[in-house]
């Protein structure tokens, strides 16, 4: 089937902490490019930084990030989110950044499917959807009543379950078709 006759899916890139782009799925192309096929390679890197870029954007004297809560592409409307990835049990600095953007109207991932699949707790499950909404790790222990420690564990055990080696690879098992760009 053509994708670009029907609606895409989730678009998923991954970035750095300057907001280099370091993986991206087909939806997330196909999103930010439409009504357009995507440039050929030579500019393709260049306008997907500038694509990025409308989306989100440094602010503030702390040089924090924010992100645009809706993008339109077209007639289409995104929601947009942002989501801090750290590697667990490190001091790095260096955090990787997922920004989804989802259709408005059937955006919906089905993420207690993948769970179920994967045959993660209840628990472990809580956790990933909570991250997956874009909550720091803070907020996810606070809504879950427990503390940041045994989140990580969580995260772990997930990580475990589900074949990933890091938050980031967590999160692309959620969203098909991540490819990494040169």
């Amino acid at each position: 089937m053509d994708t670009r006759s029907s609606s895409p899916g989730t678009g998923f890139l991954i970035l750095n902490s300057s907001l280099k782009p370091l993986y991206m799925n087909k939806c997330a192309a196909e999103i930010l490019f439409h009504p357009h096929a995507p440039p050929p390679a030579a500019d393709f890197l260049d306008q997907l930084g500038s694509k990025i870029h409308l989306i989100v954007a440094r602010s503030g004297p702390n040089g924090s990030i924010s992100v645009s809560s809706e993008f339109r592409s077209g007639n289409r409307r995104y929601k947009c989110r942002l989501v801090s990835l750290e590697w667990p049990d490190t001091n790095s600095s260096e955090a990787s950044l997922a920004l989804l953007l989802e259709r408005r109207h059937n955006a919906h991932l089905d993420i207690r499917e993948i769970c179920r699949k994967h045959h993660l707790t209840p628990r472990e499950a809580q956790a990933v959807e909570l991250l997956l909404q874009g909550l720091a790790n803070k907020e996810i222990a606070d809504r879950m009543g427990i503390s940041p420690n045994t989140l990580k564990v969580f995260f772990r055990l997930a990580m475990v379950k589900m074949g990933a080696t890091s938050r980031s690879g967590l999160m692309s098992k959620f969203i098909t078709g991540a490819t990494p760009l040169e």
